[in-house]
């Protein structure tokens, strides 16, 4: 990948445009989390899951605009700690998924065992292997069952659909990232992976907007 940096007053920001949309990612997830008003145990989730992904996002957004090469102590005091922001904002999306579909289900404690293994598992995890691959790995165990419990109870409640239709736009920027997709130098594929991130992240909101929307009616 090509270095990119602007130099504003002395002060260098490198790949700018990753930090421009990592920040916007998180503006919009806070945004969220003030929109979202009811106070049911799932909406309560989902407000934590934009919380923590946002805060990632942002001490991303650091991790990407104060660090020419990606190595060093400093490096990783914030990029692990992003990658465990990540763990957690997926467990709370499965809390979120546990408390609108599965409580009631023969499963359940099965279920919510499983994340609790997961989260633990994974945020660990993150430190001794050192790689985004484990935040990968637990994106996909977590979110595509997420995915297909929505699709699967979409009679229920039209916002599932909304939402699980967010979760697959996310997976778009798998696709991105494996053909190292760019249009520019400065819009490289972990721009275009950011775009559809917010798109994702929108539809997603959107579908629990409408389960908000039920709980106050």
């Amino acid at each position: 990948m090509i270095e990119t940096s602007i130099n504003i007053g002395g002060f260098v920001i490198y790949e700018p445009t990753t930090v421009f949309t990592d920040v916007v990612i998180s503006i919009l997830c806070f945004v969220f989390v003030k929109n979202l008003k009811a106070n049911t145990p799932s909406v309560k989730n989902w407000k934590l899951f934009f919380l923590f992904f946002g805060l990632g996002t942002l001490v991303g957004a650091f991790s990407h605009g104060f660090f020419n090469q990606h190595i060093g102590i400093a490096y990783k005091s914030l990029w692990l700690p992003m990658q465990v922001l990540n763990v957690f904002s997926v467990y709370f999306a499965q809390k979120g998924t546990y408390h609108s579909i599965l409580i009631n289900s023969n499963n359940a404690k099965a279920w919510l065992l499983s994340y609790r293994m997961q989260v633990i598992v994974f945020a660990i995890a993150v430190f001794i292997f050192h790689n985004f691959l484990v935040v990968v790995i637990d994106n996909a165990l977590g979110l595509i069952p997420i995915m297909v419990l929505h699709y699967k109870n979409r009679n229920k409640n039209a916002g599932y659909t909304v939402l699980a239709n967010g979760i697959v736009i996310s997976f778009l920027t798998v696709i991105v990232h494996g053909t190292k997709l760019s249009l520019h130098a400065y819009f490289n594929s972990n721009d275009i992976a950011h775009i559809l991130i917010m798109f994702s992240l929108y539809y997603m909101y959107s579908g629990v907007k409408q389960f908000s929307t039920q709980a106050t009616q």
